[in-house]
């Protein structure tokens, strides 16, 4: 099923908000640990993963006759997919070894706050729509 009740897009940005709720925190942890000695700044990449799982139902390379067959995927479902948590250290560690770049954390921070709006935009503009089509359908 596709359109406005395709349950794929509800749990793509369902996903995506958590991450994005997620990676806003580890954020706000690294510029909260600017002045902390040997610190080092991390990240949180989701997107790759998602758009994997999210087309994964797409016919890959292989043709399966059974569920339990593989078709040369290595994808998991959309529900468990996971955000990867990385070093994003700074290519100039302060001499404390810090490595949080306050400019590119708050730089960071700005747009994961613009995507995540983004994301509510979305997810409130198809319930309007489920709405309509349920209020419509009297």
């Amino acid at each position: 099923m596709s359109g406005i009740f395709d349950k794929n897009i509800f749990t793509l940005l369902q996903k995506t908000l958590d991450f994005r709720t997620q990676r806003q925190d580890l954020l706000a942890s690294n510029i909260a640990n600017k002045d902390t000695p040997g610190f080092k700044a991390e990240d949180m990449v989701f997107e790759k993963s998602l758009e994997k799982a999210l087309h994964a139902k797409v016919p890959g390379p292989l043709k399966t006759t059974n569920i339990k067959h593989f078709d040369g995927r290595n994808t998991p479902p959309l529900e468990l997919v996971k955000a990867q948590r990385i070093h994003s250290a700074s290519p100039f560690p302060d001499f404390d070894g810090n490595t949080v770049d306050l400019d590119r954390e708050m730089a960071k921070m700005a747009e994961n706050q613009l995507m995540y709006n983004a994301s509510i935009k979305m997810l409130t503009h198809q319930f309007r729509m489920l709405k309509t089509a349920i209020t419509e359908g009297r």
